[in-house]
């Protein structure tokens, strides 16, 4: 203990003294508590992860824009704080569920249709973000300052069974996996020590049909008890983790309740005679105990036939009653749709540089510099008449014209 203290000339007591020494230690910047300074060590070791994985994937020139874009940036960052109401999506419904007036005479029949049942159904932000999907958009301007460079983005709903978001999702998710090429090309080889055939199939699952659609819970036991019909095969097949790969997708048919799984599977050959297919059903038979057994079994031409399969779902239902879309909503209410196995799950597949995509803020496709987000959203229309583009639309128009030219669209 500090034997004196002096503060404006008079010498302290000893409370005095222990206050202003805890008062110093707490202030110290290098004083933290061993919880908090290992809770910052794990921050610090995931932002340089992050940071790495960034750079690893991002060419010199990406880096160098980032660099010179960082202050922006962060203006843009400081000035849309979490929380921002002028991020929000606006409402879209009074109190007694009717839509307000603004929407009330912009929205299709249909769509709004589709948002008053999610809203009954009690999804009130699925259904408010239906009813203003595609007809509002927030400004884009470029960071240089050229009134020519003047565009918006489009605010959509994202919803998985919306007729204008539902095949951009599908869309994204093939991308998405379609990455597996290599891990499947690595399964379908040869391994030492291991000479059973291998082989790229399609597996249906399905379950009984009750006449009624299942709630979230039990969509989620459905995916559940895949996973253990897995782990059942590979004890009685004799197979590791490591040697097969399978990725599923959820559905149910177009007019019907019945809940079932297409899946892509590469990996060792599974019994597929009549005798031997039995052992396999009997398997799904015990665990499913309400009399599912049907397993379906196929081989795939190739492994982009057999994703698209698997993620078929949305080009069957979009032409629908909008009543089958918000049951379809509803049955796969924060559920997952797509899961994967062994493998598939979270596999290390190296990325080519240029994969990394754009920042989020997005760049201007005309001239590359930085777009800026302005407050507040607008009615599409109102933006088209002030001269915007659709960012998205413009930034397709130029990468093909500098494909086709070599040279890009003249800046303006």
């Amino acid at each position: 203990m500090i034997d004196s203290l002096q503060f404006g000339g008079c010498e302290l007591s000893e409370a005095a003294r222990t206050a202003q020494v805890v008062e110093a230690v707490w202030h110290d910047v290098s004083f933290v508590m061993k919880r908090q300074r290992e809770k910052n060590l794990r921050f610090a070791r995931k932002r340089r992860r992050a940071f790495e994985t960034r750079s690893e994937f991002s060419s010199p020139a990406r880096q160098s824009d980032l660099e010179r874009e960082r202050p922006a940036l962060r203006r843009q960052i400081r000035n849309h704080k979490p929380g921002d109401p002028s991020r929000a999506v606006p409402l879209a419904f009074d109190k007694c569920g009717n839509f307000l007036e603004p929407l009330r005479r912009r929205i299709p029949v249909r769509q709004a249709r589709q948002a008053h049942l999610l809203l009954e159904l009690g999804l009130t932000g699925k259904a408010r973000r239906q009813a203003w999907c595609g007809l509002i958009a927030r400004r884009r301007d470029c960071f240089s300052g050229n009134s020519d460079h003047r565009f918006y983005t489009a605010c959509f709903c994202g919803n998985r069974y919306c007729p204008t978001c539902g095949p951009k999702s599908f869309a994204a998710l093939f991308v998405q996996h379609s990455r597996l090429r290599p891990v499947v090309e690595s399964l379908l080889n040869h391994q030492p020590g291991d000479h059973r055939p291998r082989f790229l199939a399609k597996l249906d699952i399905t379950t009984r049909n009750v006449g009624e659609m299942p709630t979230a819970e039990e969509v989620r036991q459905f995916n559940k008890d895949i996973r253990r019909l897995f782990r059942a095969i590979e004890r009685n097949v004799g197979i590791s983790r490591k040697d097969y790969g399978f990725l599923w997708c959820c559905e149910f048919g177009s007019a019907n309740t019945n809940l079932h799984a297409h899946g892509v599977y590469v990996g060792p050959a599974l019994p597929q005679r009549k005798r031997d297919k039995r052992e396999l059903e009997n398997l799904w038979r015990e665990i499913r105990h309400d009399g599912s057994w049907i397993l379906k079994i196929q081989k795939a031409r190739s492994f982009e036939a057999a994703l698209g399969h698997a993620l078929k779902y949305p080009s069957k239902f979009f032409d629908a009653e909008p009543a089958r879309l918000v049951e379809l909503e509803v049955a796969f209410h924060r559920v997952r749709r797509v899961h994967a196995l062994a493998a598939f799950y979270n596999p290390r597949v190296k990325r080519e540089p240029g994969e990394e995509g754009p920042c989020e803020p997005g760049h201007c496709p005309i001239c590359g510099d930085l777009l800026l987000d302005a407050a507040g959203y607008h009615f599409i229309d109102d933006l088209q008449r002030e001269g915007r583009r659709a960012v998205d639309v413009v930034r397709i128009e130029a990468g093909r014209a500098k494909v086709l030219t070599g040279a890009g669209p003249p800046q303006v």
